[in-house]
């Protein structure tokens, strides 16, 4: 991508102050003194581990894209990194904190191979079976900051411990300052990629979100399965529903929308092709369109985790 168009990006993104904020220095040194004060409210083995694993020296975080090459326009997905930052330890420990939550509601699926396991429950499929797809546009950037440290409070049971997690996940939120150039900015609603426990705090967020809008509405999908932001769902209630789905679901949360995709023949999820063939359910590789087919071969001098 142009260095001119990749700045455009970047200064069109960070122009919205629904999202980021200017600051006139780095605000680091602040900022420890107010992490210091609430590791105080931890347990002494839970601090030790905190510690161990917050730079001496911190830094903020680094902003960068990556561009969406396969979309008009090349929008950037916004990557804050968050190595040697102020919050990696607190992120880290928040992270093994929320993951037993985030994994443990119906809709979740980890990976491909869980997917297709899910799959295999599903029997004969009645005339008209539609399958669909719905992605949710840009969720970490529109999680707000009262709403997601909400939804960690509602997913764990012990009233103390849900209140401290939620504490803890919203000083990693709305201490999420980056610098990009010689401008320091602070994200002042979502979290962009780049903390570890964003990938669990975006699944406990949508997961009680959606748990809210499905036990609300009268029609349920035959299967409703969820990997992160995009959805999974067989519906057997005809065209108009699904569509007066969707449109109840875009309208459940004033931040939240989904596009909708559907088929009655077969759809694209993940990196996998859902077919309907004779009333069952087939699958096979899906490839997107931005896939080159170069790959590194195995004795190339790459470390082992990447080739």
């Amino acid at each position: 991508m142009n260095r001119s168009e990749y700045e455009r990006e970047a200064a069109r993104q960070l122009s919205n102050t629904t999202f980021y904020r200017p600051l006139p220095s780095d605000p680091t040194e602040g900022y420890q003194k107010k992490l210091h004060h609430l590791l105080n409210k931890l347990p002494e083995k839970a601090q030790e581990q905190i510690c161990i694993d917050t730079p001496l020296e911190p830094r903020p975080g680094v902003f960068s894209l990556l561009p969406k090459i396969h979309k008009p326009g090349n929008p950037g997905r916004p990557i804050i990194s968050g190595i040697g930052t102020l919050t990696a330890g607190l992120s880290g420990y928040v992270d093994s904190l929320l993951r037993p939550f985030a994994t443990s509601t119906p809709s979740y699926l980890r990976d491909t191979t869980d997917f297709l396991r899910k799959l295999q429950s599903i029997g004969d499929l009645p005339e008209n079976t539609i399958l669909a797809t719905m992605d949710l546009e840009a969720l970490y950037t529109n999680i707000p900051h009262k709403d997601g440290p909400q939804a960690v409070g509602n997913s764990i049971p012990n009233n103390v411990t849900a209140n401290l997690v939620a504490e803890l996940c919203d000083f990693v939120l709305t201490h999420n300052y980056f610098t990009i150039g010689d401008n320091v900015y602070l994200q002042v609603s979502g979290t962009a990629m780049g903390t570890r426990m964003v990938p669990q705090y975006a699944n406990i967020f949508k997961a009680d979100l959606e748990q809210c809008f499905l036990s609300s509405h009268p029609l349920m999908p035959l299967l409703y399965l969820r990997y992160i932001d995009d959805l999974f769902i067989i519906w057997t209630h005809g065209k108009e529903a699904l569509e007066e789905f969707h449109h109840d679901f875009n309208n459940f949360h004033p931040t939240i929308n989904f596009s909708l995709d559907q088929s009655t023949q077969e759809i694209h999820f993940v990196d996998t092709t859902v077919l309907i063939s004779d009333g069952h359910i087939n699958t096979t590789v899906y490839r997107k369109p931005t896939d080159c087919y170069t790959y590194l071969h195995a004795s190339s001098f790459h470390r082992d985790h990447i080739t």
